[in-house]
């Protein structure tokens, strides 16, 4: 006989009974864990393990799938924030909740058993529905991994897609982290020249190369780490040593206060071309 929390773990923590009596459960040896208290039922034909992903028991008791902001992580995506609410595909149009926000368009089947939509409905869904950079986020690190922005273009037609449209615009290539992309926005807005993943010789690659002459570079929890502090001021040394001036930006200072960000940037900018020429890299 099959066992009932493997199955489960197999499947997130929550399945569907007929998921499970086809895997080979018995009804009485559902029943009875259920009597134990081994598992749950959250709603009629679902059962789940205790300390479920609540998101992903939502998406079963409403028959639904998880979309958007809330499927993005799933399909390793970058992510800005977490939404207060869960955001569900539902396409028939019956489920209405005041706990969800409910998508009720798909383009692209999603993987069979998944409790996922489509990457490629999570992109359009947050594309469409998320304020900018958060949807920013997503739909470059989801075109980094090899979704067509041509794609996304395509199937956002219309006026009422303007918005949407002007989020794939600010797409560009090489952020290896949504801190990355953010700068690079922020910068660029301030009418600042911005080059992403810039190869300089005897340094490396840098994150942005700014107006030709200012290296910025945004660290993540790694750089935190001895060894990799060490690394960077070895490289920021090198650096200073052709002219080339780096300025070190971490999370908080990018997602929280970009507005000191930019000024920083502009200030060594500003220093630097003071000196004359621009470093030959």
């Amino acid at each position: 006989m099959a066992d009932l929390t493997q199955e489960l773990s197999a499947r997130n923590g929550v399945a569907r009974t007929g998921e499970l009596f086809a895997a080979g459960i018995g009804r009485r040896q559902l029943q009875a864990a259920i009597a134990k208290g081994t598992v749950e039922r959250p709603a009629r034909g679902v059962v789940m393990l205790p300390g479920a992903d609540p998101l992903l028991v939502r998406c079963l008791t409403t028959n639904s799938l998880l979309t958007c902001v809330s499927a993005a992580e799933g399909h390793g995506l970058w992510v800005l924030q977490r939404p207060e609410r869960v955001h569900l595909l539902r396409t028939d149009g019956r489920l209405v909740s005041e706990r969800a926000v409910v998508h009720r368009q798909s383009w692209v089947t999603g993987d069979f058993g998944s409790r996922f939509a489509s990457v490629a409905d999570v992109v359009l869904h947050a594309l469409s529905c998320l304020p900018e950079l958060e949807a920013l986020v997503i739909a470059e690190s989801a075109v980094q991994r090899g979704l067509s922005k041509d794609f996304l273009r395509a199937h956002l037609p219309g006026r009422r897609n303007g918005r949407a449209r002007a989020v794939l615009d600010l797409i560009d290539t090489g952020a290896d982290s949504l801190v990355e992309t953010l700068a690079r926005t922020h910068l660029r807005r301030a009418g600042l020249r911005v080059q992403p993943q810039v190869w300089v010789k005897g340094v490396g690659w840098v994150d942005h190369l700014v107006e030709e002459c200012v290296a910025v570079e945004t660290d993540g929890k790694e750089h935190q780490k001895p060894a990799s502090r060490y690394e960077d001021y070895a490289r920021d040394a090198r650096a200073q040593a052709l002219g080339l001036p780096v300025v070190r930006f971490g999370y908080a200072d990018v997602v929280h206060r970009p507005g000191e960000m930019v000024e920083r940037v502009k200030a060594v900018v500003a220093a630097r071309r003071s000196l004359g020429r621009p470093p030959v890299l």
